[in-house]
């Protein structure tokens, strides 16, 4: 019988298996590209909002970048910290919901959101909390990098199913993803099922079932705008390329996009 649990916890888990050959060097590589083109300021400090199991910040961290990340989900903060430790990184990793991050008076020269993880919100007021939060915790001309799902290719395919493999050392996932977009709400809907393999023997079966929202680019930049940001670019994401972020514009075959915004220092808010 299969396991259901909370989002991300019993994944959260095995994520590292399954990503084994997601490209953590060559986005961070882009990441910088991004800091160095559109930061008016130099850029020392980052807050990666949404860390997993910390990829993006060990490696941003081996950069000299002083690195933080937060997470909403226990179990991939805790194998956040075990690799920083045993990277002998001083990187520090916080259980905390985007939503309602809360980090006291830490300022940040830039924020990070990576992996459509801000499609997790899923309301007008949750994403307007996530960039109020981000924008409290940016020093004066901070950055905000973060990518989304698009409206557009969700509404060629409401439905789909994709079955993936991973291995490492001797643990195998066979992971069968089940996906349904509701036009009305631009929800996604994703089922995901987990087999997990030792040997010849299925060691665990678990599920997890998420909800994320896609965005246009003309909502995303109205919801920035609401919120002390000025966006500076949309950008085609390919996970399939040696560079995934880049400065190429979308289309409409774009499965994810890239945005670069900065703190909007003129506005009341601040």
């Amino acid at each position: 019988m299969s396991d259901r649990s909370p989002i991300y916890e019993k994944y959260g888990k095995y994520y590292d298996i399954i990503y084994s050959k997601k490209n953590y060097e060559a986005e961070c590589e882009c990441i910088i590209e991004y800091f160095k083109r559109f930061s008016e300021i130099e850029i020392h400090r980052v807050l990666d909002v949404g860390c997993g199991t910390g990829g993006h910040s060990i490696l941003l961290a081996k950069r000299g970048y002083m690195m933080v990340g937060v997470d909403s989900s226990t179990s991939m903060i805790r194998q956040a910290r075990k690799k920083a430790e045993s990277e002998q990184l001083p990187v520090e990793f916080y259980t905390q919901d985007m939503r309602r991050l809360e980090l006291e008076d830490r300022r940040f020269d830039a924020a990070i959101c990576l992996f459509g993880t801000i499609g997790y919100c899923i309301t007008d007021n949750e994403l307007s909390s996530t960039l109020s939060n981000v924008w409290r915790h940016l020093v004066s001309g901070g950055l905000f990098i973060f990518d989304f799902f698009p409206v557009q290719i969700h509404v060629k395919r409401s439905s789909w199913r994709s079955v993936f493999e991973a291995e490492k050392e001797k643990t195998r996932i066979i992971r069968i993803m089940k996906g349904e977009f509701e036009l009305e709400t631009n929800i996604i809907n994703l089922r995901i099922k987990c087999y997990v393999i030792e040997g010849r023997k299925v060691r665990e079966i678990f599920e997890e079932r998420h909800k994320l929202r896609a965005f246009t680019i003309p909502e995303m930049r109205h919801f920035l705008r609401e919120n002390a940001f000025i966006p500076l670019g949309f950008f085609k994401v390919d996970w399939s390329s040696i560079r995934p972020y880049s400065l190429k514009s979308v289309d409409v075959d774009t499965a994810n996009i890239a945005c670069v915004a900065r703190k909007d220092d003129r506005s009341i808010l601040g």
